[in-house]
């Protein structure tokens, strides 16, 4: 027993001294020069891993409210009387999206258990989904985890897929989903944020909501949206209307209203995300060429409006309030890496010199804004008395339009196209003419003009259609054509329209009409927007046996481009080279167009021929079809 307990505490001796051996080598590793950098390195990698990681972790968090309730915000405080919401530090912030933190009592943020969580592969996919989430989409873990987000939503009755689609571009997106729970309606905000691998591709999107029911239908909410612009926080055209009542004791003010051109065209091509940023920026620089007594606002989707109140107004005030507007129309923006240029135009009015009534001063101005668009001008108008008086016309006429419309009082005339080598008929162009009794006879300019600014350009496209191919038939059947082909004009919204390709189809079939027999007459610019649209339309009516006119050719600088992208049968040379035949460039022209169209085998037509000097000019550069006064003059030849 005693040489067993020797042994072992002998073992044991061993072993202590083993122990201190091994720490007394770790502390002069430690305490030795070479292995302090060592640690010390180690220890900078790991700390630096640790931010990077909580970091990350910051990256998803998710707001409460949007960016652009920050308008919303602060008029909520001003209404709740204390900055219950208070707008975090830019060091709590990340990404382009502002974060608030709240805390009224009155106005508090969600509890974080009642916070829905739910995560989405990059299909679409559910992967996971709290309580709260599988509460929200009124099933068990399931009947959710591994089902597509679409058909969850599908069955929720949310037919709102953007937000994917923006998720997937712009990395974050959110919505407003309506839902039922315990048979009452709510409303949750859902905010999406993509997780990415190190090439930028989305991996899976996490998604947090909150229920945001009683904040969106609180009376201060339904009372700032009913005069507040949601996404800039500006006035909108209500909030402006009843600023402007509360403004009948100012001496004076100038109203300027602006517009962005070509609004649509924009949206379409840079998208919706940088265009509510490039709104944004716009505010701003209203913002700051504004005084103290300002008045600004969103008037609709792509005008602005911004009043300056003064104590005095003279030619010097004017010019300097002009000068600052002038400066903001040509000033350009920076939006993600993106250098935009905009074309902005403006009109101007003046209170009380132009109106004793300030709430005109607003319609007045946009009314000089209409005179400047009608003019093509850049430059910056005042309201004057004689635009009012146009306007009034303008509207006279648009009603009697709808009234020759309904009781077809519009008539269709016929002007033959002749081929000089033969003298017959080789086209006959419907045209559009209107005698009203109290004005008397109307530009077709004029009311194809105000059928569009009224929307009723589809309806008289489709009228001048029905009336000149039913026209045309009468013709053949009575006096006959001797195989002439009729040409039809067709505005660019129309032909863009597949509704009336569908209704021209139709009545040219109902008729008896063979579509060989039928030039659908395009004008040039046509062509300046949606250019794959439009030869895709083009296309349509050529598979269907239509012909295709190019009409006013060679007044827009893509002329030559469009040859090569559009099948046509026909270029009707535009009337200004007819009108300055004379001028050796404008002959050079017509005969480069020639020799086009010997090369594709089509034909040419010279339009605006009114004198025999023109009429023998054309014919030596080989235009031998013609039309024009000189030839044929526009008539109802059926009467």
């Amino acid at each position: 027993m005693k040489i067993q307990l020797l042994f072992d505490l002998n073992n044991i001796f061993e072993i202590n001294n083993s122990m201190a051996d091994l720490v007394t080598r770790i502390f002069y590793f430690c305490f030795d020069s070479n292995s302090l950098k060592l640690v010390t390195v180690l220890i900078a990698i790991l700390v630096s891993v640790f931010l990077m990681f909580y970091e990350y972790q910051k990256t998803i968090e998710y707001n409460v409210i949007t960016p652009n309730i920050y308008g919303t915000i602060e008029y909520i405080n001003e209404n709740i009387g204390a900055p219950h919401i208070q707008k975090m530090s830019d060091n709590q912030s990340h990404g382009n999206y502002n974060k608030y933190l709240m805390s009224s009592k009155k106005i508090s943020a969600p509890d974080s258990e009642e916070e829905l969580i739910f995560m989405i592969d990059s299909i679409g996919y559910v992967l996971y989904a709290n309580k709260n989430a599988l509460k929200f989409f009124q099933g068990s873990k399931g009947e959710v985890l591994g089902k597509s987000i679409f058909g969850i939503y599908d069955k929720l009755e949310v037919n709102d897929s953007n937000w994917f689609n923006e998720v997937i571009k712009e990395k974050e997106s959110h919505n407003i989903v309506k839902c039922m729970c315990e048979n009452n309606e709510k409303l949750v905000l859902i905010n999406y944020h993509a997780n990415v691998n190190t090439s930028g591709k989305v991996e899976s999107i996490i998604a947090t909501g909150n229920d945001v029911t009683s904040f969106v239908k609180s009376e201060v909410i339904k009372n700032f949206y009913q005069k507040q612009d949601y996404l800039t926080g500006i006035m909108n055209h209500y909030g402006m209307s009843q600023k402007l009542k509360q403004m009948k004791d100012c001496e004076s003010a100038i109203s300027f209203f602006i517009e962005i051109m070509h609004f649509t065209q924009i949206v379409n091509y840079y998208g919706h995300s940088i265009i509510d940023d490039l709104l944004n920026e716009i505010v701003i620089e209203l913002k700051s060429i504004a005084s103290e007594n300002t008045l600004v606002a969103r008037y609709n989707e792509c005008k602005f409006v911004i009043v300056f109140f003064n104590n005095t107004i003279n030619d010097e005030v004017i010019s300097n309030y002009k000068d600052k507007v002038e400066s903001f129309l040509y000033s350009s923006y920076k939006i993600s890496k993106l250098n935009l240029q905009i074309d902005k135009r403006a009109g101007y009015a003046v209170y009380p010199l132009d109106t004793k009534n300030i709430e005109e001063i607003v319609s007045l101005s946009s009314i000089a804004l209409k005179d400047t668009l009608s003019k093509n001008s850049t430059e910056i108008q005042r309201y004057q008395k004689n635009m009012m008086e146009s306007l009034n016309y303008n509207l006279e006429l648009a009603n009697k339009l709808k009234v020759a419309l309904d009781e077809e009082k519009i008539q269709v005339f016929f002007q033959k196209a002749i081929d000089c080598s033969n003298n017959r008929t080789y086209v006959i162009e419907e045209l559009s003419r209107w005698y009203d009794d109290d004005l008397g006879y109307i530009s077709p300019l004029d009311f194809f003009r105000i059928a569009k600014e009224t929307n009723q350009l589809d309806r008289l496209d489709r009228y001048m259609v029905k009336k000149s191919l039913e026209g045309f038939k009468r013709l053949k059947d009575t006096v006959g054509t001797n195989n002439a082909k009729l040409t039809v004009n067709l505005s660019p919204n129309t032909l863009l329209n597949i509704k009336t390709f569908e209704y021209f189809n139709n009545v040219v079939k109902k008729i008896g009409l063979e579509p060989k027999e039928i030039y659908i007459e395009i004008s040039e610019g046509t062509f300046v927007n949606k250019l794959d649209l439009c030869i895709s339309r083009i296309n349509l009516y050529k598979s269907h046996g239509y012909l295709i006119a190019l009409d006013d050719f060679g007044i827009e600088y893509s002329s030559l481009a469009i040859l090569e992208k559009v099948d046509f049968d026909i270029i009707k040379l535009d009337a200004l080279f007819v009108r300055n035949i004379s001028n050796i460039s404008n002959q050079e022209i017509i005969k480069m167009i020639r020799r086009i169209t010997d090369i594709t085998d089509k034909e040419m037509i010279a339009e605006g021929v009114e004198t025999k000097e023109q009429s023998e000019k054309l014919r030596e550069l080989g235009c031998l079809i013609q039309q024009g006064f000189y030839l044929h003059k526009p008539e109802d030849l059926l009467n």
